[in-house]
């Protein structure tokens, strides 16, 4: 039977992400230099399958990841494969967000049907993840590209591997650090019929966990549960 490697790998570390901010769609900043050197450190310890086509995000920090670790592959740009728009809420840190008052708290507690001003829900979300996800593996199986990276962000791994992926891992495994993610499996035939991928590994290989945060961040989704009072989905 025949199978397609797909190599999912979040970004590396911004200066956003350091500081635990929600960078979404809207804010497009760039590696930082701590980032680059994890990357590179990554790079070294551990492996990230050779590829001839990176599968990638048009957000900077995106294209950034992708030069550092294939820097000799094929660039596609999937606008699809973006992360998710906070609208008025993004590039925002955590206790900015609840000044927001009581539309942040509304947002908190749905955000799988709720938007937030002027961005997306979670379901509008998967739902462009998904036909993201279709054009990359239609052009994938016809041009026979049996080993390909996605370079994209930590939501939008979250996004494939909750809806679209099996087995079903637990949230704390679908949180990837920076420069980590999974091997996928894609089978034209399950591909065709369920819209499933299976996951295999994961990224970089030969790493210990796909689930590493910073500090930072680590703290604000935690603070960000507890403040959603366990009903969010994020």
């Amino acid at each position: 039977m025949k199978n397609y490697r797909l190599h999912l790998i979040r970004h590396g570390m911004t200066e956003a992400n350091r500081r635990g901010a929600y960078a979404g769609r809207r804010t497009d900043v760039e590696l930082s230099p701590e980032g680059i050197r994890e990357l590179i450190a990554l790079r070294e310890e551990y492996e990230y399958p050779p590829v001839d086509t990176v599968f990638c995000s048009p957000m900077t920090r995106c294209i950034q990841t992708a030069g550092v670790l294939y820097p000799h592959a094929r660039l596609e740009v999937v606008p699809a494969m973006a992360e998710i728009d906070f609208g008025e809420f993004d590039g925002c840190t955590l206790p900015e967000l609840r000044e927001k008052g009581e539309v942040f708290l509304r947002w908190m507690k749905n955000s799988v049907a709720e938007a937030p001003p002027g961005g997306e829900s979670m379901e509008e979300f998967s739902r462009r993840v998904a036909v993201g996800l279709s054009s990359i593996l239609a052009q994938v199986m016809q041009e026979e590209l049996r080993d390909v990276a996605i370079v994209t962000h930590g939501g939008v791994i979250r996004a494939i591997l909750a809806t679209m992926a099996l087995p079903r891992l637990a949230p704390g495994q679908l949180m990837a650090g920076n420069g980590r993610g999974y091997t996928c499996y894609a089978s034209p035939q399950l591909w065709m019929r369920d819209r499933i991928i299976e996951v295999a590994g994961v990224m970089p290989h030969g790493a210990p966990s796909a689930a590493v945060l910073n500090p930072e961040l680590a703290q604000a989704m935690e603070q960000f549960a507890a403040a959603a009072g366990g009903e969010t989905e994020r």
